[in-house]
């Protein structure tokens, strides 16, 4: 009985060392991206919610461009679109980060991030993912959820 203490006494302390560990370096991603990343999305979202397609292009990935010049990429635009003008924009919270390869940039940093965010037509949360070549940032991808997209209220 004593060993069965012991072993269950040891999983319990490196299971939460190892929870540390990992929230540790968590945080030191988000940090390391703070000083970039969320410059770039605080000083860009404002202009990208402007609804102007023209306005978004340049700051979209080629990846990005080709998905949002289909008409599937179309429809979703103007749906988002429906958010309306932007008011505020609160603290970027970082999410994940991930490489990945993309048409026109090759291999990337993909940086996850989520914006909470309040629109005149109510509070939205906007999800962007954010591609880095170790230059610049593009934007890879983007969307937002809202109660306005569930459609009218009964």
């Amino acid at each position: 009985m004593h060993t069965i203490l012991k072993r269950t006494l040891i999983f319990v302390i490196l299971m939460v060392a190892g929870l540390a560990l990992y929230a540790f370096q968590f945080g030191m991603k988000a940090d390391k991206y703070d000083e970039t990343a969320v410059p770039y999305l605080n000083e860009n979202l404002p202009i990208v919610a402007k609804w102007k397609y023209s306005d978004l292009k340049p700051r979209l990935s080629p990846q990005a461009q080709a998905e949002f010049e289909t008409d599937e990429g179309k429809s979703i635009y103007r749906l988002v679109t429906k958010l309306g003008y932007l008011e505020s924009l609160g603290k970027p919270q970082f999410k994940a980060n991930t490489t990945e390869l993309s048409e026109g940039l090759g291999e990337v940093e993909v940086l996850s991030y989520s914006i909470p965010a309040e629109f005149d037509s109510g509070p939205a949360v906007i999800k962007v993912d954010l591609a880095s070549d170790g230059q610049s940032y593009f934007i890879h991808r983007f969307g937002a959820s809202s109660e306005i997209f569930s459609g009218p209220k009964q």
